[in-house]
């Protein structure tokens, strides 16, 4: 509801049109605020199901659209599903509110060009000012359709692509149904002038219109108006989650849901934006085509060019019918719009009709009318209900304000879109579509005066009558054709027999009575909604012909529902004299036994839902009443309070026996029991559920050891956890801002879910070679992408991954696997961090035989000796690495490689994954003081000071000391943790960004990662030991002051104010008098790192200081010399450095085989075109 008002009240604000879907629109949007925004909606559309097509709907249209098919679904219908059809939804489409909406395909009033064009003219009646569209899907031949569209009298013509329509489209028509916007356009523009049709009509196109470039195309492929869907909804808020039928849209856009409805925060402007940013960008192209206007450019296809880089499976595609300009294939005619069609409303009936009520359309006093009608005289009464309705709103006149007499044969849509207020009593017969749309109006047809036949043996009205009724009345003496009160959704109708097949098919609502035995075959198919009470003679072979898989029958005695009939049949003996009628009403209690009641069973269930709730309202009034006479006076019982312990027995509890039961019934299952209450709501986790993460130890107990910070989550919170995802249909955790290594997140989720853990475990180890270590220390960027982050806190991925692999490594499910086969090819691997770790793994896998060169005592480089032991239990470290040797993965430690020529010799192949290890200094006075050092010196002797048992020695360097951390990130914090537990007196931490802010800002918009102000495990630890956080923001170091004896005794320092210039840049600037002296015995250098150590390599370096590579996507040096990790793409996190050894592992692979099958991003083992390749080289020769 609010997008849809929203993206209305931009369109109008713009002079654009924004289009109300086939769902119909309440009249109320129509109202305009007093700043002048309305959330009417200039085109209405009219599908297949009519749902809400009334005359004032028509009336409030400046477009009104046929949607004949749609991209993605052409030809079909769709379902709304009863659980979305909210009251607001029931009332615009005029239907019961939790009963499921079907909209039939559009044959089922529409077989022929003929049929559409009779339709093109009813619309063109019931708004003569609107134009009418008429949207086709793009598919081969649809040029040929258009043209018939053209010759119908359509005013716009709309070619819909393959991808429109989606949101409610069955999988199978998203995959395989219509064809590319592109195609179909180019066919229509080029069939119509060279039909000579092309100057009466304007002609659309849709399907995922996104950019300037895209509107470019299509202008000159020869469109000159463009319908934008997709594009719009992400600029408010739209994130694709691809749920739209489930009602679990978590920003608010594509659902009923209250609660999910308040998390939309799109505005207008928002819209606005972005149309203002995107005419920006087409008027750029069209000035470097040269054209000043889009008249200019329509039709321009000379203006495009196949392009040049096309890839094997479409390289021999010829393009040049598409291209082909259709001002070449026929000279002279017009090719675009330049004249309106011509629709011959000038002699019509009803401006006879509008002439003679004047007086009733001025100031509503009533009228009567005669006319005589032959069957050219269409759609009468559709002009005069147009005039009502604007001039007298949605309810239209009081019933018989405007009565027209009329007399001989109607043609076809007569009383179509027939208003509140006009009857129309016809003497002699009518056309096929009356009372089509029928909107309030009266409908009385009988046969002549005088007329010697039966009435209900002879057809009266033809087929396809009160198609898409939504309110209204109407009484045909006679028998009606095929199709009959197809999509009815209100009006009232007694009709004396139907002789055609197919008749109330797909029904919503009204009442309908037939007054003898159906003739009609496939009767009320999809029906939803309404009663039908039907006279028949022989009730087995009634029954045989309709269809049982929506409905049910019954017999009519209900005496509320008994006396509705026989009302209907008075009015209808009166108002027409039928002989039928006439006879049932003489002996009516001998008819009632062979009435039928058609119900819906949806429909039912509503209704006696809406019973029970009436009966609930009642007895809670009565109980109200009785308690209103409910008087105490204890000092007036005589009893002395006997009287309460007599125990009242009611009439009614003695009619009731308790229920007895079994013996296996009264014991309960305790297993049984718990499971039932555990069981979730995957659907609605994320609405119902709160995040459930590790929980941290308390400060106080965990800073007197080193272990780990905390434990794995239980089973049963990581279900919790795993109920929260949504499955996302684009799922951004995954993407480019989410996880670098393309985890396939949702689906690990669900199969957790389901308690599937083994497989879990298969489906994170395609992606991951070291969760242990994610799960652990990762910042979770994937977090920071969820899409549930929005609006709540997003998913706890992290934790779950940890508690996958945790849990794997307990059943002794990870076990080594050395590979069957040796490929005989050597590679050494500098580095055991990370990216070398993982570059071993996957190429230890591929069968080569690998090499790891580790310079320090232990392998596992970063992991081992830059993150403390209270984050990543070295233990975890050497079991996998310890997995790893057992694999066949040969580490040698201890070994500082200082020329790479050596290895490349020696070796097939040779990787550099030596980090990032050169820390950034701070040269300012005082910089050569004592107890000055680099952060992660810190880190690294202490964490082998606790693997060698010498750990008092760091502490006594520590212990009351003033310690000052210059530089945040994880190394600062790691660096605030181990001083806190060394008993430091007290801890700082100097930051020269200023504090993020607790939420996202403007400029960090999702799915970026969230620059947000957190307190990580070390601020609360130091908060909770020295009373504050340790964090000091917008400070600058300017000297280090030392002792006499050459020791840093404290820092001189000033704030800072950062502010933007006018570029758009930020800027530092000091603030005066701002300058302050802290007190310190030790400072931590931790502000980055600034590349590799490869000076004695003889390897070049970038400016950036990184390993360059062949180029920005190889991971080659040169020859056999690879690189991989922090040295080649800069300092990062520890998954980076996993993708980059995996990715880096694939281009060696390829180099040493010629081919790879290990895999790419998210796990794909890419297909190998070589062959596909060398065929089309070979066509192209």
């Amino acid at each position: 509801m609010e997008a849809h008002s929203t993206l209305a009240v931009a369109m109008n604000r713009m002079g654009a049109k924004s289009n109300c879907g086939e769902g119909g629109e309440d009249a109320e949007r129509s109202l305009v605020n007093e700043n002048g925004d309305t959330m009417r909606s200039a085109i209405k559309q009219v599908a297949s199901a009519r749902f809400g097509v009334t005359s004032h709907y028509l009336s409030d249209a400046d477009e009104i659209q046929i949607k004949m098919a749609q991209g993605a679904k052409p030809g079909e219908g769709g379902e709304l599903p009863g659980h979305k059809v909210s009251k607001s939804i029931a009332k615009t489409r005029h239907s019961t509110p939790g009963v499921g909406l079907i909209s039939p395909p559009p044959h089922h009033d529409i077989y022929s060009i003929e049929d559409l064009k009779q339709l093109i003219y009813d619309l063109k009646c019931a708004n003569p000012r609107a134009g009418i569209s008429v949207k086709l899907v793009s598919e081969v031949g649809v040029g040929i359709v258009a043209s018939g569209v053209a010759k119908a009298k359509a005013d716009h013509i709309l070619i819909s692509g393959h991808d429109g329509g989606t949101g409610a489209s069955r999988w199978t028509g998203i995959k395989y149904a219509g064809l590319p916007w592109e195609l179909g356009l180019a066919e229509t523009h080029q069939t119509l002038v060279l039909n000579d049709l092309r100057g009466n009509v304007v002609v659309q196109t849709d399907g995922q219109l996104r950019t300037g470039f895209d509107i470019a195309v299509a202008v000159l492929l020869g469109a000159e108006s463009f319908t934008l869907a997709t594009i719009p909804l992400i600029a408010m808020g739209c994130i694709m989650m691809r749920k739209c039928h489930l009602n679990t849209c978590p920003v608010g856009i594509a659902t009923q849901d209250s609660v999910l409805r308040e998390k939309f925060k799109g505005a207008p402007e928002h819209v606005i934006n972005f149309f203002y940013y995107l005419i920006h960008d087409l008027r750029k192209i069209m000035a470097r085509l040269g054209f000043r206007t889009i008249d200019e450019m329509v039709g321009h296809s000379e203006k495009l060019r196949a392009r040049q880089d096309r890839n094997t499976k479409t390289c021999n595609i010829d393009l040049s019918p598409i291209l082909t300009p259709a001002h070449s294939i026929r000279e002279g005619v017009p090719t675009r719009f330049v004249k309106k069609q011509d629709h011959k409303l000038h002699v019509r009936l009803d401006n006879k009709l509008i002439d003679e009520a004047e007086v009733t359309l001025d100031k509503g006093l009533p009228v009567s009318i005669d006319a005589n009608i032959i069957n050219t005289d269409r759609a009468l009464g559709a002009s005069l209900s147009y005039r009502i309705s604007k001039k007298f709103g949605e309810d239209g006149l009081p019933q018989d304000t405007v009565v027209v007499n009329i007399k001989g044969s109607a043609g076809q849509s007569f009383g179509a879109f027939l208003t509140s207020g006009v009857t129309f009593y016809l003497e002699g017969d009518a056309n096929d579509y009356v009372g089509k749309g029928l909107s309030g109006g009266r409908l009385i047809i009988r046969p002549p005066r005088g007329a010697s036949y039966k009435s209900y043996e002879n057809v009266i009205v033809g087929n396809t009558c009160f198609y898409g009724a939504t309110s209204g009345y109407a009484f045909i003496s006679g028998a009606a054709g095929e199709r009959f009160a197809v999509r009815n959704s209100g009006a009232n109708i007694v009709v004396e027999k139907i002789k055609g097949n197919n008749a109330f098919e797909y029904m919503t609502g009204g009442r309908v009575v037939v007054l003898s035995h159906m003739e009609s075959t496939n009767a009320f198919a999809g029906a939803s909604g309404g009663i039908a009470y039907v006279l028949v003679s022989d009730f087995k072979e009634f029954s045989s012909r309709v269809n049982h898989e929506t409905v049910g029958l019954s017999g009519l005695t209900d005496p509320v529902e008994i006396a509705f009939v026989k009302g209907l049949i008075e009015e209808h003996s009166h108002y027409t004299g039928s002989e039928l009628a006439d006879r049932i009403l003489k002996n009516f209690n001998h008819y009632l036994s062979s009435f039928v009641k058609v119900l819906p069973t949806d429909y039912k269930k509503v209704l006696e839902e809406e019973k029970k709730k009436v009966e609930e309202l009642k007895k809670l009034e009565s109980e109200t009443f009785l308690k209103s006479f409910q008087r105490l006076d204890p000092d007036a019982d005589v009893t002395n309070g006997d009287i309460k312990k007599t125990h009242a027995t009611s009439i009614k509890s003695t009619l009731r026996e308790p229920k007895i039961l079994d013996l296996e019934d009264s014991i309960t299952d305790k297993a049984f029991e718990e499971k039932k209450v555990e069981k979730l709501d995957k659907l609605r986790g994320f609405i119902t559920y709160k995040q459930r993460h590790e929980t941290y130890r308390s400060t106080k107990s965990r800073t007197r050891d080193w272990k780990e910070l905390s434990k794995a989550i239980s089973k049963k919170d990581a279900k919790f956890q795993t109920a929260r995802c949504m499955d996302c249909g684009v799922p951004f955790c995954q993407s480019d801002t989410g996880c670098p290594i393309s985890n396939v997140i949702p689906k690990f989720n669900d199969l957790v879910f389901n308690d599937q853990w083994r497989a879990a475990l298969e489906k994170l180890s395609e992606t991951n070679n070291f969760p242990e270590f994610t799960g652990r220390v990762c910042p979770a960027p994937c977090q920071g992408a969820c899409v549930l982050g929005i609006i709540e806190e997003p998913v706890g991925i992290k934790s779950i991954e940890r508690l996958i692999i945790d849990h794997a490594f307990e059943q002794g499910w990870v076990v080594p696997k050395p590979p069957s086969v040796r490929s005989g090819k050597r590679v050494a691997i500098v580095g055991s961090g990370p990216a070398g770790l993982a570059a071993a793994d996957q190429l230890n896998k591929a069968g080569h035989s690998v090499t790891v060169y580790e310079r320090s005592d232990r392998p596992g480089g970063l992991l081992m000796y830059g993150i403390p032991n209270m984050k990543l239990d070295k233990s975890v470290v050497k079991r996998r690495t310890d997995l790893l040797e057992a694999e066949g993965v040969q580490f040698v430690c201890n070994t500082e490689i200082d020329d790479v020529n050596d290895l490349k010799t020696d070796f097939d192949a040779v990787i550099l994954a030596i980090g990032s290890t050169i820390p950034r200094d701070l040269k300012i006075p005082g910089r050569d003081l004592k107890n000055i050092d680099f952060a992660m010196t810190l880190l690294t002797n202490n964490t082998q000071a606790l693997l060698d048992d010498y750990l008092p020695e760091i502490r006594s360097k520590l212990e009351g000391k003033k310690v000052i951390v210059i530089g945040g990130g994880d190394t600062g914090n790691d660096c605030i943790g181990t001083a806190v537990r060394h008993g430091a007196a007290s801890v700082v931490n100097f930051e020269l960004l200023p504090q993020p802010p607790q939420e996202r800002s403007r400029d960090n918009p999702w799915p970026q990662w969230p620059r947000i102000f957190r307190v990580d495990y070390g601020h609360s630890e130091v908060k909770d030991h020295y009373g504050k956080d340790p964090r000091e923001y917008c400070i600058l170091s300017k000297e280090f002051i030392g002792d006499d004896e050459g020791h840093v005794k404290a820092i001189k320092t000033v704030r800072v104010e950062w502010k933007k210039s006018e570029s758009g840049v930020w800027q530092m600037n000091e603030i005066p008098n701002s300058e302050e002296i802290f007190e310190a015995d030790i400072v931590l250098l931790s502000m980055g790192f600034v590349g590799p150590e490869v000076a004695k390599m003889e390897v070049q370096k970038t400016p950036r200081g990184t390993i360059p590579t062949k180029s920005h996507a190889s991971y080659q040096v040169e020859e056999n010399l690879f690189t991989a990790g922090d040295c080649r793409r800069g300092q990062s996190l520890i998954v980076w450095g996993i993708q980059e050894g995996r990715q880096c592992a694939r281009e060696v692979d390829m180099f040493l085989e010629g081919n790879t099958k290990l895999p790419g991003n998210g796990g794909i083992v890419k297909r190998d075109f070589k062959l596909l390749e060398e065929l089309a080289s070979g066509v192209e020769a």
